[in-house]
């Protein structure tokens, strides 16, 4: 393993092992054992929805998920200039309803911006905005669930969930008052953790893992919006994950800009799968968000959606990936 801080980047954005973060492992493992948790871990021993190579060509990846990369590839939006012309279309109005200075109002907005940003990481902006486009709410909604998901199906116990800065701004684990996070999902994987602190070597499942995980955001909204708007800081996680790997440092490899970006592929294609075959634990996950349910009422969501529907674990694969042909086989 290279030295700690050749992951420092990455150690910011993965939670690190703590007593806590154990302890609520072994937790998860317990209920699990028990029997109360049928689908935690249910894609977790190797036995993904996609089996075979995993080379995945963009033709290969839009065949396979019936979705086109323009779908799959974020999209920049237009949510601030749109806020930004309808902000100054009501500053317009009340300048010549109240006979205010015009150049007094954008000023003062501008403060007020700052002051938002320094001091509550732009809560009240982004609620003027959700007020304004309520689908921005929902796709990130969705997005974390398919974060959430992901993680639940592949064993990888989730501590937290928020949704929006206000949440992060009371809740520690995504900093608190110090917080960045305008929504997020947290979740620990406790090899991924160990190998990453230089105790085991690091595996290519670990990596293939948090690929998932990483990309199941992604994956959530091409599936129910026919695009992805956010995730463009997923995709940079991943690009700075793998590229502080070598395979010196158990990586197996060396990863380049074209084996991240097919990484990328493989991860969003295995997300988009398993969210599939999981979609009424993904609906009722959904459900239970939208009510403002905590993570004990969202697990209990997608264990007795699961029981219901008689999901379990994943036995069989989807299909599998021939390198075959020009783009592969599927």
């Amino acid at each position: 393993m290279p030295d700690e801080d050749a992951f420092d980047t990455t150690a910011r954005e993965y939670p690190l092992a703590s007593k806590a973060r154990m302890e609520m492992t072994k937790m998860y493992n317990a209920l699990k054992e028990k029997g109360h948790l049928r689908v935690f871990g249910a894609a977790s021993h190797g036995n993904l929805p996609a089996q075979g190579s995993k080379v995945v060509t963009p033709t290969l990846l839009e065949a396979i998920t019936e979705l086109s990369m323009t779908s799959l590839t974020p999209q920049p939006t237009n949510t601030l200039l749109v806020s930004g012309i309808a902000l100054a279309i009501a500053e317009g109005i009340l300048s010549v309803t109240l006979n205010i200075n015009l150049n007094f109002l954008f000023i003062f907005t501008l403060f007020c911006a700052f002051m938002d940003k320094l001091l509550i990481n732009g809560a009240l902006f982004e609620t003027a905005v959700r007020i304004l486009l309520p689908e921005q709410g929902r796709k990130i909604l969705r997005h974390e669930a398919g974060h959430f998901l992901c993680a639940y199906l592949l064993g990888c116990p989730v501590e937290g969930i928020v949704l929006s800065s206000w949440a992060a701004l009371q809740d520690s684990r995504f900093g608190g008052r110090r917080t960045s996070v305008s929504a997020g999902t947290s979740f620990f994987d406790e090899e991924l953790s160990e190998q990453i602190n230089g105790r085991k070597p690091l595996s290519r499942a670990s990596i293939d893992r948090y690929s998932i995980i990483v990309m199941g955001g992604i994956a959530a909204e091409s599936l129910n919006f026919g695009r992805a708007d956010g995730g463009a800081g997923d995709e940079m996680a991943l690009v700075r994950f793998l590229s502080n790997l070598n395979p010196e440092s158990g990586g197996a490899m060396s990863w380049n800009m074209d084996s991240i970006q097919n990484q990328a592929r493989w991860g969003v294609m295995q997300a988009i799968l398993l969210l599939r075959e999981y979609e009424d634990c993904f609906e009722a996950l959904v459900d239970a968000l939208e009510r403002g349910g905590n993570l004990g009422e969202l697990i209990y969501a997608i264990e007795s959606t699961a029981k219901s529907k008689g999901l379990s674990v994943l036995r069989e694969p989807v299909g599998f990936i021939m390198d075959q042909g020009l783009y592969g086989e599927w």
